[in-house]
């Protein structure tokens, strides 16, 4: 059974570009092998990620990330059983949540900044497929 997790939480330190490839390149080395996929969005302070693959190889990333020090406020936004990947081709895409997205983020939520604490799952759902769709799996982190 395949499921797709999308949570939120608050860096605990400053989140540098190097600390977003490290977390990539983990992701990307490690995913594969467990039959993970998924993307990560984040700005200065914030991480949205959605997961998705085996229900328990998502579940025990997620009991891993709850202990990661790195970030704080971990909540869970969205959690379902699905039938098929919606980032299938990614062991884990990078879509950074720059000031050019800022007509992305008015869209879907009700301003201009990234915050998905303050979004619904249908708006996180909307934005993350936007945000897939304009960027590249392999480009390298740039933070706002």
């Amino acid at each position: 059974m395949l499921v797709r997790l999308t949570y939120a939480s608050r860096a605990s330190h400053e989140v540098s570009a190097e600390l977003i490839r490290e977390i990539l390149d983990s992701s990307q080395r490690n995913n594969p092998r467990k039959g993970l996929t998924g993307i990560l969005c984040c700005n200065a302070d914030i991480f949205l990620q959605a997961l998705e693959g085996p229900r328990a190889e998502v579940n025990a990333l997620y009991n891993r990330l709850a202990d990661d020090s790195r970030h704080k406020e971990l909540t869970i936004l969205d959690y379902a059983e699905i039938s098929m990947r919606r980032y299938s081709n990614w062991s884990m895409g990078w879509a950074g949540a720059k000031q050019a997205n800022r007509e992305l983020f008015l869209k879907y939520s009700a301003s201009d900044r990234f915050d998905p604490f303050n979004m619904s799952a249908e708006q996180i759902t909307g934005l993350l497929l936007e945000l897939s769709e304009t960027v590249s799996a392999i480009k390298s982190p740039v933070l706002s």
